[in-house]
C-alpha cells in the first residue's frame, strides 16, 4: 500500500503539468456550466410555477426531457449530430452563414448547462413552492405586481431553501463533467488517461485523478450538509 501510494506521488511529480492543466479546465467547465444552468434553471423554474399553461407545459418538456436521458447521448448529439443539420444562412452581416458545428469545449458547455439546468430548475422550483402561498397574496395585497412578488419576495426565500440541493447539484457537475472526454475536451480524467496511454501506470493515474475529483467534491459535500442543518434550524 505505501510503495502504491508512492508511485502515485511519483506520477504526480513527473506529470503535474499536464494533470494540472486538467484539473483546471475541469474546474473551469464546472463553474462556467453551473453559472449558465443557474440561470437557465431560475427562468425555468418560474415557468414551472406561472400562471400561464403553456408556460408550464414548455418548462415541463424541457426538464423532463434533459432529466431523463443519459448526459452522454446529448453530449454525443451537440458535438456530432447537430452538425449534420443543414447550414443556416441568416443574411446578417455579423451573424452570416451557421453552420452548426461545435468544438468539444463548446459542446461541453452547453451539454452539461443544459443538463444541469433541468436539475437546478427542479431544486429551485422545490424551493418555490416551499414558500408559504400566504406571502405571495400579502404581497398582491400590498400593490406588487406578479413579477415584483416573484423577484423580490419570492425567490430570495425559495433561494435559501434550494441552496443545499444546488450545491448537492454543483458536486455532481463536477463528476458529470468526466463524460465531456468522450467528445475530446482534455479534462482530468481525459489528462490522466493520456499519460497512462503511454507508461501504462494506470492504477497509480487514475487512482491519482480520483484523488483530485475528491479535492473538489467533498468539500461541496460538506458545505451541503452545513447548508440543510442551517436551512432546517431556520424553519
Amino acid at each position: 500500500m505505501i510503495d502504491f501510494v508512492l508511485e502515485m506521488v511519483q506520477q504526480v511529480r513527473d506529470h503535474y503539468p499536464e494533470l494540472l492543466r486538467g484539473y483546471r479546465t475541469t474546474i473551469l467547465l464546472t463553474v462556467v456550466s453551473m453559472s449558465f444552468a443557474l440561470g437557465l434553471g431560475a427562468v425555468v423554474a418560474l415557468m414551472r410555477v406561472a400562471e400561464f399553461r403553456l408556460m408550464r407545459w414548455l418548462s415541463a418538456i424541457y426538464v423532463e426531457a434533459f432529466r431523463n436521458t443519459p448526459l452522454l447521448v446529448q453530449l454525443y448529439f451537440w458535438f456530432f449530430a447537430l452538425p449534420r443539420l443543414p447550414a443556416l444562412d441568416t443574411h446578417l452581416p455579423l451573424v452570416g452563414t451557421i453552420d452548426w458545428l461545435l468544438s468539444p469545449i463548446h459542446a461541453g458547455l452547453i451539454g452539461l448547462t443544459l443538463y444541469t439546468g433541468a436539475y437546478a430548475a427542479e431544486a429551485l422550483r422545490s424551493g418555490l413552492l416551499a414558500v408559504d402561498k400566504g406571502q405571495d397574496e400579502a404581497s398582491r395585497a400590498l400593490g406588487l405586481t406578479y413579477l415584483q412578488t416573484r423577484l423580490f419576495v419570492i425567490v430570495p426565500q425559495a433561494v435559501r431553501v434550494a441552496v443545499p440541493l444546488l450545491t448537492s447539484i454543483f458536486s455532481a457537475l463536477f463528476r458529470n463533467s468526466a463524460l465531456v472526454s468522450a467528445i475530446g475536451v482534455t479534462e482530468l480524467l481525459a489528462s490522466a488517461d493520456k499519460i497512462q496511454q503511454q507508461n501504462f501506470q494506470t492504477f497509480e493515474l487514475f487512482a491519482v485523478a480520483g484523488v483530485l475529483y475528491l479535492s473538489l467534491t467533498l468539500p461541496l459535500a460538506y458545505a451541503s450538509s452545513r447548508l440543510e442543518r442551517r436551512v432546517a434550524r431556520v424553519r
